[in-house]
């Protein structure tokens, strides 16, 4: 079992130096990043926009300090993190477990 977290930035520096410093921090073993168009309301007023969205691979045990960080460093207000356990296969498990030691 492995620790999917997901969320999105506006700016695709934000985004790559976000994974960076996870991986930096062995908090996340795998970041990827992606570009999306995202469409919400915010203080009343509808957004359609680029993002990019930002998803890190790590471990159950590493998955509440990785959240951590990314509250402490996000740049929006309130920022979309989302947090899944997902099964993955044995062999990226180690490989991800020796990334993250």
């Amino acid at each position: 079992m492995i620790a999917i977290i997901t969320t999105t930035l506006s700016r695709k520096k934000d985004a790559l130096s976000l994974g960076k410093k996870l991986l930096d921090q062995r908090l996340a073993a795998c970041s990827r990043i992606s570009k999306s168009i995202s469409q919400y309301y915010w203080k009343g007023k509808f957004h359609e926009e680029s993002e990019y969205t930002l998803v890190l691979k790590t471990s159950i045990s590493r998955k509440k300090e990785a959240v951590k960080f990314l509250k402490r460093n996000h740049p929006y207000d309130i920022p979309m993190i989302i947090s899944e356990v997902s099964e993955v296969n044995n062999s990226y498990l180690a490989w991800m477990d020796q990334q993250l030691n």
